[in-house]
């Protein structure tokens, strides 16, 4: 069985607390592969190096980091940072892992013009270094999970001219899922789950099926959004969405807790 986990890159989420119990379940003998992200990390290397940090509103209210050729350099920087000390972790409790920051495990198309609201008028961005993801390296990750091997990926990829692109780690995990046909996609961030009152941390909505999910994407806010269409993209058994900052986050959220996710109905007890 494999399994592909990712780890939010935004403030509060706990990282050590996922890498000690994915150690654990690893040394257990279980498959994983882990996609990060960077945001935060990011954040504060712009700030070190005094690059003011902007952002992109579509036209249909979604916030996105601006990359352009500056930010990109640095946002490959906090990528390659993070990825290290996921490597340095894991491998203090064991585990043989393969660190892989080069965007060349998976390939993107530039978006060459991104429609934008600025100033409460409508822009076309043309400079921006983010992508759409087309594929990933089913087979060089394959050969690492036989040999042993935890694969870390960084989301970063590669353009049609050999740019490096920003892309979306949750989109990352969930083309990993299903060019895996993963049994499980597990996405930890700062949140418990999909909320029913993102302003009420109590109010997880436990499970639904995979084709119940425009249900939900109707009052899923900002980052939930993605992670609800990355469920829907990888298309695979279950998807977990769950709180990174419990003891053992890995473990609680295949005990039950965050919102879980099925592709077949049957396996719902009731919906919310």
């Amino acid at each position: 069985m494999t399994y592909v986990l990712k780890i939010g890159g935004g403030a509060g989420v706990d990282q050590h607390a996922v890498t000690r119990n994915l150690a654990e379940r690893i040394q257990a003998g279980e498959r994983w592969v882990l996609i990060h992200g960077t945001s935060a990390a990011a954040d504060e290397l712009a700030a070190r190096m005094g690059v003011a940090v902007r952002t992109i509103t579509s036209p249909g209210g979604h916030v996105s980091r601006y990359t352009d050729a500056q930010m990109i350099g640095i946002y490959g920087m906090a990528a390659a940072s993070v990825n290290q000390q996921l490597c340095s972790e894991l491998s203090g409790y064991g585990v043989r892992v393969a660190g892989l920051t080069g965007p060349t495990v998976i390939t993107a198309q530039r978006k060459q013009a991104i429609r934008a609201i600025q100033n409460g008028r409508p822009v076309v961005i043309r400079d921006d270094f983010s992508g759409r993801i087309t594929g990933i390296d089913r087979d060089l990750l394959e050969t690492l999970l036989d040999a042993g091997y935890t694969p870390i990926i960084a989301p970063l990829a590669i353009g049609e001219a050999g740019e490096s692109l920003n892309v979306d780690g949750d989109l990352i995990a969930a083309t990993a899922a299903h060019a895996l046909n993963a049994d499980l996609l597990m996405i930890l961030s700062n949140v418990p789950g999909l909320l029913r009152d993102v302003n009420d941390p109590t109010s997880v909505i436990e499970h639904f099926a995979l084709h119940e999910i425009e249900r939900y994407e109707n009052f899923a806010a900002g980052r939930m959004k993605k992670k609800l269409l990355a469920a829907r993209e990888a298309n695979i058994e279950q998807v977990i969405l769950a709180d990174s900052r419990l003891a053992n986050p890995i473990d609680a959220a295949l005990a039950g807790a965050g919102t879980h996710i099925w592709r077949e109905g049957q396996h719902v007890g009731h919906h919310a």
